[in-house]
């Protein structure tokens, strides 16, 4: 996963919607949204090479996604997936005992990630690196946050601003959830790309035409690009909305997949 937008404590009748672009080599399989546990229930796609996922929810309306922290060089293919993290994240059901599982965990197990995770009430995110035996957790405050491959507000990601820019958060306060989720996947599907961005360091295995290339919220480049979208609506009550795109949400419609996770689920 690699742009997460949320709505936090913004919508008075949703206090916390999620919009995601999967963007991943087109050559790795994956199925759509399944049950992932049964007890409690936890609902999302599944990687098929790790069966790990990239987003979770929990069906009394806890949500875990999970992006890649980029570095310059290919990861270390020895190290655990960081897929079941977020299984275990929705699983546990709570910001604080999410937090206390990733501050436990031994440093680099895991390939560096961030983590966005949480409910109607609260909304928190995690970065894991290899430099750092520290996991740094960051409680956020209501409003719009966009997370993509580094910290919220890195410099190396100007497409996050690109898609907090075309948000009006005061407008989609005022919509009903249709059209909250009509201008989120607005967003997801746009393919503006900066004039300009940051060069990759000297020895990267990207070049620097990748790399811009990279900077659209949703991605098309040769064998890698937004390859699923997912649009997610939390109330107090659990899972309101959930809706999955099977492909780029620019060429792709959303299914709606509430029935798997929504309000009532046990």
């Amino acid at each position: 996963m690699c742009t997460l937008v949320a709505l936090h404590r913004v919508h008075p009748a949703f206090p916390l919607v999620v919009a995601a672009n999967r963007d991943e080599f087109t050559r790795r399989s994956a199925s759509g949204p399944e049950v992932l546990v049964d007890a409690p229930r936890v609902v999302g796609g599944r990687d098929l090479a790790h069966h790990g996922t990239w987003l979770a929810v929990r069906h009394g309306g806890f949500f875990a996604g999970l992006t890649n922290q980029r570095t310059w060089s290919y990861p270390d293919a020895s190290r655990a997936s960081r897929g079941g993290l977020v299984v275990d994240a929705a699983r546990l059901g709570s910001v604080d005992a999410v937090a206390a599982h990733l501050t436990a965990l031994p440093p680099r197990v895991h390939n560096p990630f961030n983590l966005l995770f949480g409910d109607a009430r609260e909304l928190a995110v995690a970065y894991v690196r290899d430099e750092d035996p520290h996991v740094e957790v960051e409680r956020l405050a209501p409003g719009l946050h966009v997370l993509t491959n580094d910290r919220m507000g890195s410099p190396w990601f100007p497409k996050a601003r690109r898609a907090a820019d075309l948000l009006d958060i005061s407008a989609v306060a005022q919509m009903d959830l249709e059209g909250v989720f009509a201008a989120l996947a607005s967003v997801l599907a746009d393919h503006a790309v900066p004039d300009a961005g940051p060069e990759p360091p000297a020895g990267s295995t990207m070049s620097a035409a990748l790399a811009r290339e990279l900077q659209a919220v949703c991605v098309h480049t040769p064998g890698y690009g937004t390859v699923s979208a997912t649009l997610l609506a939390l109330s107090h009550e659990g899972v309101a909305a959930y809706r999955y795109a099977p492909g780029a949400p620019c060429t792709h419609a959303f299914e709606d997949r509430t029935e798997l996770a929504g309000v009532g689920r046990r």
